[in-house]
């Protein structure tokens, strides 16, 4: 897959503020330019919105000319746009306006989250561990980075546009059909073939939603499209809504807050819980960067709206949404995992511990990390070479 975020360079003054934003230490800055290691980077958007002089971009599909590939083009839009809505109507006029702009069909995927949402609650009821659901690429790709002995949490399934993709391959079968999905954030764009070229999957073209904003917005007012949403779909959608206080289910957002969770998981100090849900933005996927209004209204405007939300959950086969994610490919065993802790460790010992970033990573521990795993040496700390 291309590298998600890429760097222009023309007015970047080495402020290091994209290198102390990053989550996860993927990023570093050498002779001047900013490095992405697209290995540790898990598409959070972070650094993009740090970054006061522009010059870290996502990429994007040329439209016009994705439009002219194919003879049907279908929209996929998410059940999180639903919050940007005071009422349900809009959603329909809103629909009907994205029809009106180059697209043929308008599909969402209420009904498919719907299903996992009630799978996961049934999946999780007998488990004797802790199991994590999440449709967040940005969480499941920390997961399988840097808590590669919890894969085995994760619950095995397909993403539900993915599903959603695939049952209109079936359906049109032999027709050509262009699928645009329709992304409230950054780790929703790389499940695409297009701009990011992930070609395992059913999506060709994935596009922000606000990019396409003001197309739909010029178009509004002029009809109405039906449109159905199915209320466990809403549920899977935001994290307050998630799950019943009855049961033995949680949702936890925000990278910090996951961290400590999948911390507590991994060393076995998380008791009495059956089920947590993930969310890499506030409040869920309503919290998507991509969206025009806030997630705290945005809250309130959806649950309002989840009454009108009637449309039933669809009857999926297994081998339909079962899919054991790549993160496979990475696990390691808790003593491999301690033995890299210690390496790492050793190395920061000789490190001046200072997190000045001048070394171009974020602190000495990111340093000593890359120095661990062979990719630079110790040479670039300009303290330590200072003291010799």
């Amino acid at each position: 897959m291309k590298p998600v975020i890429h760097f222009l360079g023309n007015h970047c003054t080495s402020c290091i503020k994209c290198v102390k934003s990053c989550p996860t230490e993927a990023i570093s800055i050498i002779n001047g330019k900013v490095v992405i290691d697209d290995a540790h980077c898990i598409h959070c958007h972070v650094c993009v919105q740090s970054c006061q002089h522009k010059q870290l971009r996502i990429r994007e599909v040329n439209l016009e000319k994705a439009f002219q590939q194919h003879e049907y083009n279908i929209a996929l839009i998410p059940t999180s746009i639903l919050s940007d809505f005071q009422k349900f109507d809009e959603l329909k006029d809103f629909v009907y306006a994205i029809k009106e702009f180059h697209f043929d069909e308008v599909v969402q995927y209420s009904d498919i989250e719907g299903q996992l949402y009630q799978q996961a609650l049934q999946d999780s009821l007998n488990s004797s561990q802790v199991m994590l659901t999440s449709f967040c690429p940005t969480i499941n790709r920390l997961i399988k980075q840097e808590y590669p002995t919890l894969i085995d949490h994760l619950l095995p399934y397909d993403y539900p546009v993915e599903i959603a993709a695939k049952r209109l391959r079936e359906k049109y079968k032999g027709k050509d059909i262009g699928i645009f999905s329709l992304c409230e954030c950054v780790g929703k764009l790389t499940l695409a073939k297009e701009p990011l070229g992930k070609m395992d999957s059913q999506i060709d073209y994935a596009l922000s939603i606000s990019r396409m904003f003001p197309h739909f917005n010029k178009r509004k007012g002029k009809g109405k499209e039906e449109m159905t949403i199915n209320a466990d779909g809403i549920k899977s959608n935001v994290s307050d809504l998630f799950g019943d206080h009855r049961l033995s289910v949680m949702s936890v957002e925000g990278l910090s807050q996951i961290r400590m969770v999948l911390d507590l998981i991994e060393f076995d100090q998380l008791k009495h819980i059956q089920l947590i849900a993930l969310y890499h933005c506030y409040q869920g996927c309503i919290g998507g960067y991509y969206l025009w209004n806030n997630p705290f209204e945005g809250r309130f405007r959806i649950e309002s709206m989840v009454s009108q939300c009637d449309a039933p959950a669809v009857a999926l086969k297994h081998n339909e949404y079962f899919k054991k994610r790549r993160v496979n490919e990475q696990k390691q065993t808790f003593k491999e995992r301690m033995a890299w802790f210690h390496k790492v460790n050793a190395i920061l010992e000789t490190l001046p511990q200072y997190d000045c970033g001048s070394c171009g990573f974020a602190n000495c521990r990111s340093l000593a990390m890359r120095i661990a795993s062979g990719e630079v040496d110790d040479s670039l700390c300009r303290v330590k070479k200072k003291v010799k």
